[in-house]
């Protein structure tokens, strides 16, 4: 197994961790907006008082803190056996040299660092927890409202569509499901005002946290072996703003003994000129650190350049022309459209609310098979993991 393949494990395991959590939360809404099928404008207030009395949101917040503990301590041992992995990369090296290998479990300093990362990702994993909810249009601007006060607001929603008849109260609430499943539990940076559901946030701190550790490692060791480049990983069907440089090896920045540049790198001088840092911001690339005149390249110029033309190799699909690189976003972007209509799904079987329930359905049904057809014809692997939502079940469309 890969290294890249074992981090995904990592990050998966707690992206569907917060997903089923998101998916608990549509539930209970979709349950609350159920409880007032049927009733008298009367009833409705009654129990309108008796669920904002309840204790829905104060359990699921008991639910979001006891995953959130769980998934900080799992954060700390991860990330433990990453650095383990990554350290015993460069055993080989240093054996070549004739120099002697001190394993993770040696390496005090560089312990302590993975600690460190361990504890600042942590601290976001709480900080996510103490900020989510959902967002939602008012006004024609997209607020940002918690859990509870989105809570609030589907019961007084609720009461007040009530009383408007049968067929308004459903056209409402279809119109509030669907917001409250295109938002998915999210959670906000108050400073920037940057909203993002919890599920893909936990990811990207995780991933930007293994990614920290493993610069340290290449940093630490690469000082101690006195590398003079680096090497960049690569894989099929690369971004185009890297692919230029993917294969590749480039020297690094150059210093005296007091730590001065003497020389700028290649590579250094390649980081500053993107707008995407090569190993930043979802990018798939690793970044080793080698000896240039020693170490033999990983890649053959033969497979970089397939590597190259199968990246833009042209994809027509619907009289559009993509290159396949592009063909694997509209694959991700059909993913996300599929994944938000289960959610979609989801509430609505909840709510009871069977035209809900169809149309989401019948979407559902649609992009899926735009999925596979385009897949197909563009010469894409289909991900059915990346299609996957907790609790979704496929139901028949009744009239």
């Amino acid at each position: 197994m890969t290294r890249e393949e074992k981090i995904d494990i990592v990050l998966e395991r707690f992206y569907n961790r917060f997903n089923k959590y998101n998916t608990k939360v549509l539930t209970k809404l979709g349950e609350t907006i159920k409880k007032f099928n049927n009733v008298t404008p009367s009833e409705a207030h009654i129990l309108a008082q008796e669920l904002r009395n309840g204790k829905t949101v104060q359990e699921l917040n008991e639910e979001l803190s006891r995953i959130t503990g769980k998934t900080i301590n799992e954060i700390y041992e991860a990330f433990d056996e990453i650095a383990k992995d990554d350290v015993e990369f460069y055993k080989v090296y240093y054996e070549s040299k004739n120099m002697g290998f001190k394993p993770y479990s040696e390496r005090t300093a560089l312990m302590y660092y993975v600690n460190s990362i361990s504890t600042l990702t942590s601290g976001k994993m709480v900080n996510i927890a103490r900020t989510t909810g959902f967002t939602k249009k008012v006004n024609g601007r997209s607020v940002f409202k918690t859990l509870r006060q989105t809570y609030i607001d589907l019961i007084d929603e609720a009461v007040y569509n009530v009383s408007r008849g049968t067929q308004a109260q459903e056209t409402a609430m279809r119109k509030v499901i669907k917001e409250l499943a295109n938002s998915g539990v999210k959670n906000i940076d108050y400073e920037s005002g940057y909203r993002r559901r919890v599920d893909s946030s936990v990811r990207q701190i995780v991933n930007d946290g293994v990614s920290q550790i493993f610069d340290k490692i290449q940093q630490t060791i690469g000082d101690t072996l006195g590398t003079d480049g680096v090497e960049i990983s690569a894989h099929p069907l690369c971004a185009l703003d890297h692919l230029p440089y993917q294969g590749r090896r480039f020297t690094t920045n150059q210093y005296d003994a007091s730590g001065n540049l003497i020389k700028e790198g290649e590579f250094e001088k390649i980081q500053n000129s993107l707008d995407r840092p090569i190993g930043a911001w979802n990018c798939r690339h690793s970044v080793y650190r080698i000896l240039l005149d020693v170490d033999e390249p990983s890649y053959t110029k033969k497979q970089l350049n397939e590597y190259k033309k199968e990246s833009l190799k042209p994809i027509e699909y619907e009289g559009k022309t993509y290159t396949k690189y592009e063909a694997t976003q509209v694959q991700r972007k059909l993913e996300t459209a599929i994944r938000r209509n289960k959610d979609t799904q989801i509430i609505a079987r909840a709510s009871g609310i069977q035209s809900e329930i169809n149309k989401s359905q019948q979407k559902i049904n649609q992009l899926t098979r735009k999925y596979n057809d385009f897949s197909k014809k563009a010469g894409l692997q289909p991900y059915k993991e990346r299609l996957s939502v907790s609790q979704y079940r496929k139901v028949k469309i009744k009239n």
